[in-house]
């Protein structure tokens, strides 16, 4: 599927880091746009768009709120070229929009997570967000889904997706309302909002550092260093399956709990203790009711005939 409105964009948000200029759209024919929150920034190389952030106490959501969904900010354009601030390209984009991605959406695998659970475990321990959200995050997918968490990443520095497929919209929505959710480091959802969709991404054969087409982190001299949430790294594996244990345990003391024999057998037993002398009578009485129950129990559970 091909194109005629196409764009390569950044998003940009508050003193996170400064513009990186691109000097190859002076090649190209494409519009370069920069949607950022900065009233005095200028560019000669980008377009800029200024737009109010999502969310003012936190420029990074909303960074992503604009990376995660071009079908709502750049609803002129049928298709896009998404590249992070710090990625620089190095060939016109002509090359990379000629054809779009069979599936809407074209990525790069990562090149050195192995799994998204290594991707988990490089966030808590370079203090790239909040460990207790991170956790929660990571607790919730094992439960869900919990064989992405041995899928291979995707690297989201740039992507090629087309604007009007319904599945790549439905899988950004899915990833922005993650972020928004759990972690900002969006890498850490995209593979469960893939899956909900359904949608496979074309997978670009770039090294994420460096190909004939970009190269990756480009920060020139002078950039402020990016601010990290120092936390300690915890071992993942056996706290996900402590946190499984203790979640099937109070699963099942509390159905036990709620079970009608269970309730009668608490009173009888309390009766019992007051009246030593009656327990075999009340033993027997109970394993009566409780017979009498169960047909009544199953015939509840068998769904209704039509």
């Amino acid at each position: 599927m091909t194109a005629e409105r196409v764009c390569v964009y950044t998003a940009l948000t508050g003193d996170y880091e400064r513009l990186n200029e691109q000097p190859v759209a002076a090649r190209s024919s494409i519009p370069f746009v920069c949607i950022t929150d900065d009233p005095e920034l200028t560019s000669t190389t980008w377009q800029v768009r200024r737009a109010a952030p999502t969310f003012g106490l936190d420029p990074v959501r909303s960074q992503r709120e604009w990376k995660m969904l071009p079908h709502v900010h750049l609803p002129e354009f049928d298709a896009s070229l998404y590249i992070d601030n710090t990625v620089l390209l190095r060939e016109p984009p002509e090359r990379l929009l000629e054809r779009l991605p069979e599936s809407g959406l074209a990525m790069a695998p990562h090149s050195f997570r192995a799994s998204v659970e290594d991707e988990f475990v490089a966030v808590m321990k370079h203090g790239l967000d909040e460990t207790d959200r991170v956790l929660e995050q990571l607790h919730h997918l094992a439960i869900e889904a919990p064989e992405l968490l041995q899928e291979a990443p995707w690297w989201t520095g740039l992507m090629i997706r087309d604007h009007r497929r319904p599945a790549v919209q439905a899988a950004m929505e899915t990833w922005r309302a993650h972020m928004l959710r759990y972690s900002r480091r969006d890498q850490l959802s995209i593979n469960l909002a893939l899956h909900r969709a359904g949608l496979t991404p074309d997978a670009l054969p770039f090294d994420n550092n460096e190909s004939e087409f970009h190269v990756w982190p480009h920060r020139p001299a002078g950039w402020p260093a990016r601010r990290q949430v120092p936390r300690r790294a915890t071992a993942l594996t056996p706290l996900l399956v402590r946190l499984g244990e203790l979640e099937a345990q109070v699963r099942q003391r509390e159905s036990v709990a709620d079970s009608p024999a269970w309730l009668l057998a608490e009173d009888l037993s309390r009766y019992a203790d007051r009246h030593p002398g009656r327990r075999l009578r009340l033993l027997l009485r109970a394993v009566k009711l409780i017979r009498r129950w169960a047909p009544w129990r199953d015939a509840a559970r068998r769904p209704s005939r039509p």
